[in-house]
């Protein structure tokens, strides 16, 4: 079975697919309070999922990870 082109570039570029990197999510991370995850589709949409009911708490953690990927990108 051929991997889709968008797939193989992905792979190449990042090491592995969004398919693979969710597989690796799931058996990584198994004891987690709460969760968010930041989707952008092929139209460019953003839809953003999470499993906590205090919005607040979840805007503190997305604010972490904000910080976070911008200390990974000044290396």
């Amino acid at each position: 079975m051929a991997i889709p082109f968008e797939d193989a570039k992905r792979k190449k570029e990042r090491g592995q697919t969004n398919e693979e990197f969710l597989d690796w999510i799931k058996k990584e991370v198994i004891d987690f309070k709460e969760i968010a995850i930041v989707v952008r589709n092929q139209s460019d949409v953003v839809t953003t999922y999470y499993s906590q009911n205090e919005t607040l708490s979840l805007l503190g953690a997305l604010e972490v990870a904000k910080q976070q990927i911008i200390e990974s990108m000044q290396v």
